[in-house]
């Protein structure tokens, strides 16, 4: 059987600053990491061809800059997404009590896309968000699931991205 090839499916990595995002879009891109912190400013957009079934898929990952000051025109970078990876550090509770103005704001632009809820640096020894807390943030959100992931380490940045194309292809009934 051939494999399909369909156009490039936007993904936007959504969250705070300082959460990791970066460092997750290089992991599973470059299968690096690199434990220098460089500010986004505004967007960095990579792109990975990865297999989902029968389909090839170019994904075009923007990584929007969690800074409040782009809170202005961060929506405008939505646009278009099929879905979004959205992240919390796992050791910082206040990121992810921000994660559903996040998806509020994602929502707005694009409308219920599926979502990813990561909570990122869970190789870290103290962590402030649990499993119930993910399990309940799920839970009030459609098309949504949720992973321990550690840019650091490897952990789940593979799994995260493969499942948010599962989830995407379902929604818009691609199969």
């Amino acid at each position: 059987m051939s494999k399909k090839t369909y156009s490039t499916i936007k993904i936007g990595l959504i969250g705070d600053a300082r959460v990791g995002k970066t460092s997750l879009v290089r992991r599973f891109v470059t299968n690096l990491f690199d434990p220098s912190y460089q500010i986004t400013l505004g967007t960095t957009i990579m792109k990975k061809n990865v297999e989902y079934l029968t389909h090839n898929v170019t994904l075009q990952i923007w990584d929007i800059g969690g800074q409040e000051v782009f809170k202005q025109i961060r929506s405008k970078y939505f646009f278009g997404s099929s879905g979004a990876l959205a992240v919390c550090d796992a050791s910082n509770r206040t990121t992810f009590d921000n994660i559903p103005s996040w998806v509020e704001s994602f929502y707005n632009e694009v409308g219920e896309k599926p979502i990813i809820f990561l909570a990122n640096k869970c190789d870290l020894a103290d962590l402030s968000v649990s499993e119930k807390d993910l399990q309940d943030l799920v839970s009030k959100y459609k098309k949504t699931e949720f992973l321990f992931t550690s840019a650091k380490d490897g952990t789940n940045v593979e799994k995260s991205f493969s499942n948010l194309v599962r989830l995407m292809i379902e929604d818009e009934d691609i199969l």
